[in-house]
């Protein structure tokens, strides 16, 4: 697309954050103040005055004239980007269903590489940064946290500008029984180029729906609708509902059901009736989307959204400020090793909900505190605990969870697929930093130390988790089976069994991310294994 084409296509719901100028307000009774326009809650306003004291007066309490501003504000709204809500929510998509070659490009979020383009997974969340594309014969089904259904077409490119989204409580309801968003939204979708679908939900008053490409823009409550741009043009055909559309010239035309509107650069709007055919394409785009999410339910959208929300480190006061990180809902490949045929093929995970990892290994001071002793070979408050057994790590847990008490969560050693996925953090490699063994990234057995150190003596991986490899093994809560094939979703391991997983090599040796530890009975004690710990929602 040329660089000159500067205008884009908006679908907007309803108010967002307008940088409106600072202005003199009239109240009905005379006062004056200086405010600006903020945007309009039900049938108030929101202002803020010069030093960012932010007020929600009702909007018939100004004077007439205010009014009107007010009016004509909301209008120009329209057409801003999304700005995040307070308690940053955020929202996300579904992957519900993929045909041929569409590929997923995730934002830059490690120091090591440049993310690269990778093949969906049927079921993955998405984060906000992504750009989802489609090859030629190609198409892919989106479900976005707020319910929203989208069809790509062949040969589309579709970047994911911004997901807001308040968080909400979870039911077994379906999505695609959904006539409206599940709770307060605010979508902003970049179309370079291609095709969409549309089935919006009816959005809430707080709520803005944004598609813009780089030819013209628009404005939509709960409707179905096609988006298509190509070189210099852009068209829009709204089977159900009606729709505002701004031209590259900046003129607005009105688009209703039935209708469609085509523009052109440097062109005006011209609006016609859409043919049979054309409906008959909307409908089977948004026919498609909704059987491709037919088995999504409201609680995996809300695992979703909570799972993007920003959250901070978590802090385990009992346990001498024991920091853990959160990491957000994801998909990844685990596997293979190609030395372990339990460790093969490499199979599809899918992790629905975020969960919280510590940012260390568990230290002997930490353990001593909640244990009451301390059974480590190498002895120093600041090594990783050792000789433990996988039984002493899930009683450290437990007993933890006694003196935090975490409404709805707990603590437990983490899964084998939730300590891959944090390790990898989002590498495919063998290694986080790369395929070849660098001595100066982990303590294995080509360190030379011979011997477990300080935790955190060498760099942390992308997500900025210290010695996930090397150092100690680390127990992990699943009782050993092979590898699934195909696609796993949140998996657990196998409920019956005599032998657990320890992941991650040691000082000893064989530190690579694929690389499982020799199936291990709940009672061995060995001075290369550990522990860290995980914090996850209770079901």
């Amino acid at each position: 697309m040329k660089a000159a084409l500067n205008a884009f296509f908006l679908f907007l719901a309803i108010t967002l954050n307008a940088k409106e100028p600072i202005r003199t307000w009239t109240s009905a009774d005379g006062r004056t103040m200086e405010a600006r326009y903020l945007e309009i809650v039900g049938t108030k306003v929101r202002i803020e005055n010069a030093s960012g004291r932010k007020f929600t007066v009702p909007l018939t309490g100004f004077s007439s004239a205010d009014q009107e501003y007010v009016k004509k504000a909301y209008g120009r709204s329209l057409f801003a980007e999304p700005q995040p809500f307070k308690d940053e929510g955020r929202g996300g998509v579904i992957v519900a269903g993929a045909k041929g070659k569409v590929e997923v490009l995730v934002a830059k979020t490690d120091r090591y590489s440049d993310p690269r383009s990778r093949a969906v997974i049927v079921g993955e969340s998405i984060a906000s940064g992504a750009t989802l594309t489609t090859d030629s014969g190609a198409e892919a089904d989106l479900l976005l946290t707020n319910g929203t259904l989208v069809h790509l077409g062949e040969n589309t490119k579709l970047v994911l500008s911004a997901l807001y989204q308040k968080a909400f409580k979870g039911t077994k309801q379906k999505a695609s029984e959904l006539t409206k968003e599940v709770s307060s939204s605010r979508t902003a979708l970049k179309l370079e180029e291609g095709d969409l679908v549309l089935e919006v939900r009816k959005l809430g008053k707080e709520s803005s729906f944004l598609i813009s490409t780089e030819v013209a823009q628009t404005g939509i409550r709960g409707t179905q609708f096609k988006v298509s741009t190509r070189a210099e043009s852009a068209e829009l055909s709204v089977l159900e509902g009606r729709v505002d559309f701004l031209d590259s010239k900046k003129e607005q035309t009105s688009v209703g059901t039935a209708q469609k509107a085509e523009s052109k650069s440097g062109e005006p709007t011209k609006v016609g009736e859409m043919t049979a055919s054309e409906q008959d394409e909307v409908k089977q785009g948004v026919e498609q989307s909704k059987q491709a999410s037919m088995s999504i339910d409201l609680k995996r959208l809300a695992n979703t959204v909570d799972g993007y929300s920003p959250k901070t480190n978590y802090i385990v006061k009992s346990a001498l400020n024991m920091e853990l990180i959160w990491c957000s809902p994801g998909s990844f490949i685990m596997g293979p090793d190609e030395k372990r045929k339990d460790s093969s093929p490499a199979n599809t995970v899918i992790l629905t909900q975020g969960f919280y990892l510590g940012k260390f290994e568990v230290t002997q001071e930490q353990y001593e505190k909640v244990m009451g002793r301390n059974p480590s070979a190498f002895i120093g408050q600041n090594l990783p605990v050792d000789t433990v057994s996988w039984n002493d790590a899930v009683k450290f847990c437990d007993l933890l969870k006694t003196r935090e008490r975490i409404k709805g969560w707990r603590f437990t050693l983490p899964t084998e697929a939730q300590w891959e996925y944090a390790c990898r953090a989002g590498t495919k490699s063998l290694f986080p930093w790369g395929n070849s063994k660098m001595p100066k990234m982990a303590n294995d057995g080509g360190s030379g130390l011979k011997k477990p150190i300080k935790v955190g003596s060498f760099p942390p991986n992308p997500w900025g988790f210290y010695d996930m490899l090397g150092n100690v093994c680390e127990w992990t809560a699943d009782l050993y089976s092979p590898y699934n094939r195909g696609v796993s979703m949140d998996p657990q391991g196998p409920s019956t069994g005599s032998k657990l997983i320890d992941r991650g090599g040691s000082w000893r040796g064989g530190a690579l991310t694929t690389n499982r530890g020799n199936p291990s009975p709940p009672d061995l004690r060995k001075n290369s294994i550990g522990f860290r710990v995980a914090l996850r929602k209770m079901d």
